[in-house]
């Protein structure tokens, strides 16, 4: 048995022969780490010296360079330890070098533990002497507080676990392959292909589902973390508020260091398992386990085959020609590997039911999505699972729908459709089944026409579940429900939350637009006042037809008071606010201190249109908020009587 003088022994023979890669290691990272923080701090240097001022303090110029939060640091040392795992082990891929090897009186374990430490050691010295070189420049430059010192420590700690991450990750590629090609070809298989399926998933979701809402990539930067070892150590370098913020960046907790250990030691274990199973002959071989060959071969082609479907889909759209190039791509792919497995092109057309696996799953897997077989755009459930629904039709508005008080820009149509939530959805039900019917009848492909319009529907469930949809519904009914809807005071609110402002929160806006396309300022309140002209004509023939008498100078009195109104208001009228007109159209901004009446009168004049009055309307109402760079927008046009008299109050003030 080895004793442990001995096998210490064997760890610094093993590190004399990585002499070289130490001094490779200790190369890059003084370039990379203390050279670049160095570089940083002398043009910080020059930029004072030249123009008297500079971008950022002496401290957050270091901090941008060092310690934590830093991914291309990250980047590197996931990289370093990839290549130090093929350093070290590559010898598996020599039935020589193996032979050699495994001569020595020493256990595979032993082997393999020496081999580890060696390699694993050369990184260690050379990162801790960057990191301490990085705390010397620090100082140089009175930057390096115990704060910040701190942090570079840690953030060395947290870069050797990504190493030993990235390490055990190259070592299980290593174990199961037999020569250097499918060692990288496995690695980066480790590294890409399930966010490569993620990928395919979404985008055959986004091709063959026409009633999702929002159909584009959802998958998040946490979400694909779980795809490798390399995309955790990345995502725990993403910088990202929190409670354990630091100078340099988000302090790692126990509980994140815990499992980087837990991630390292069980890829170690996993690999030495491997190596202690792995045969000798398995050197110089694509694999060293036959039995992963077909498991790696359909893995890798059946993506190939979905992916050549989806692409002649998008192009020609004909299931006939879609199937032969699954088939064609699938096979080609096989041969392909095979050839690689073997180097022997006799060979290639050995292990067909390889194949004909791919076959069934790419075609199972494709025209399950291609001919809707699960259902899912003619999804409708019962009335009585329901607990509430929400409607929504697509506009360019942008509208708020956090509670009074408190600003929530509404980023997207799921955000929306949740905050309008509705009860009492039995007509809302009903445009959704006949979307669904319409949807059935387009057997999934878009509808554009007058006759339809695309709504976009949120069932809420007794069991939880939310489910959205996109549905073409036929315009008539949908504006015949809306227009019964929009009565409701309840649903209206919900619609155009405007209507639930209160002064509290108009005080939160800081300023206000409008623009109405299609008519000037003067054409536009020119044509109110004839239509009120009109309706005041109308009421005078009544009763004069009623009463035989028409107070001609009935109108004098309240001319004058328009005049004087004007006078009145002309002390408002401020030169920070504007009107201007171009192409036809109207712009103009409304002094904060109008803003209340005209919210009111905005809410009064909901009230009495109709859905398609409001729908159709052609101008629009840019409210902004302080802090923010998003603003909420309200459709407007000559319809809006009420709101029309007080813009015509401020375009003539600013005319004026």
């Amino acid at each position: 048995m080895t004793s442990k003088i001995s096998f210490s022994k064997l760890v610094r023979s093993e590190m004399r022969k990585l002499n070289w890669l130490l001094a490779v290691q200790i190369v890059t990272f003084v370039l990379f780490f203390p050279f670049r923080a160095l570089m940083a701090m002398a043009m910080r240097q020059n930029e004072l010296t030249r123009y008297g001022q500079a971008d950022y303090s002496a401290v957050e110029q270091f901090c941008r360079n060092v310690g934590l939060g830093q991914i291309e640091n990250t980047c590197v040392i996931l990289c370093a330890g990839a290549v130090c795992a093929l350093v070290a082990f590559i010898y598996v891929h020599s039935q020589v070098k193996q032979d050699f090897y495994h001569s020595l009186a020493l256990k595979r374990e032993e082997l393999f533990a020496v081999k580890y430490i060696g390699s694993a050691l050369t990184f260690v010295i050379a990162y801790l002497i960057s990191q301490l070189l990085v705390i010397l420049v620090g100082l140089f430059y009175q930057v390096a507080t115990l704060q910040i010192a701190g942090e570079i420590v840690l953030a060395g700690v947290q870069g050797i676990l990504f190493y030993l991450c990235s390490y055990s990750t190259t070592l299980v590629a290593v174990m199961l392959t037999g020569n250097l090609l499918t060692t990288v070809l496995g690695i980066g298989m480790f590294g890409a292909y399930l966010p490569m399926m993620i990928a395919i998933v979404e985008s055959f979701q986004a091709a063959f589902w026409s009633t999702q809402v929002e159909a584009t990539f959802q998958t998040t930067v946490s979400q694909l973390r779980w795809t490798s070892p390399w995309a955790w150590c990345l995502y725990a370098t993403k910088r990202r508020t929190g409670s354990y913020e630091g100078v340099t960046g988000r302090i790692p907790g126990i509980g994140n260091l815990c499992q980087l250990v837990a991630i390292a030691a069980v890829l170690t274990l996993i690999a030495l398992a491997l190596y202690r199973i792995r045969k000798t002959e398995a050197g110089g071989r694509a694999l060293a386990f036959s039995a992963t060959e077909p498991v790696i071969k359909i893995l890798a082609a059946v993506p190939v085959s979905l992916v050549a479907g989806l692409i002649v889909y998008q192009l020609v759209q004909s299931a006939p020609i879609e199937l032969i190039c699954i088939l064609l791509f699938g096979a080609l792919t096989c041969v392909v590997i095979e050839f690689i497995y073997r180097m022997d092109i006799r060979q290639v057309l050995s292990h067909k039911w390889h194949f004909a696996v791919t076959a069934v799953i790419a075609c199972a897997v494709f025209f399950t999505f291609r001919l809707d077989l699960t259902g899912y755009d003619t999804y409708l459930p019962a009335e009585e699972e329901l607990a509430s629904m929400a409607v929504s039709d697509y506009r360019s508005m942008c509208v708020n729908y956090g509670e009074n008080g408190e600003i929530m820009y509404v980023s997207s149509m799921r955000t929306r459709l949740d905050a309008m939530e509705w009860e009492n959805f039995d007509t809302i039900w009903q445009l959704a089944q006949n979307g669904v019917e319409n949807t059935k009848e387009a057997a999934g492909a878009d509808v554009y026409d007058e006759e339809v319009t695309y709504i976009y529907f949120k069932y809420h469930l007794k069991n939880g579940k939310e489910v959205y949809r996109y549905y073409p519904v036929d315009t008539a009914l949908f504006r015949e429900t809306m227009n019964e809807l929009i009565r409701e005071d309840e649903f209206r609110e919900l619609y155009y939350p405007i209507s639930t402002w209160d002064d509290a929160y108009i005080s939160k806006i800081s300023s206000a637009d409008v623009s109405i396309y299609g008519l000037t300022g003067e054409d536009l309140f020119e044509k109110m006042d004839e239509t009120e002209d009109e309706t005041e004509s109308e009421a005078a023939t009544t009763a004069e037809t009623e009463t035989g008498l028409v107070d001609e100078v009935s109108q004098v009195p309240e001319a004058e008071d328009e005049t004087a109104d004007e006078t009145a208001n002309e002390s408002e009228s401020e030169s920070a606010y504007y009107y201007y007109e171009y192409y036809g159209s109207l712009e103009m901004s409304i002094p904060l201190s109008r803003l209340p009446e005209l919210v009111a009168a905005y809410c009064e004049d909901l009230k009495v249109l109709s859905f398609e009055e409001i729908n159709d309307s052609y101008g629009q109402l840019y409210f902004y908020f302080e802090g923010t760079y998003f603003s909420d927008i309200y459709p407007v046009s000559e319809s809006y009587t009420n709101t029309l008299e007080v813009l015509k109050e401020v375009y003539e003030e600013q005319k004026e």
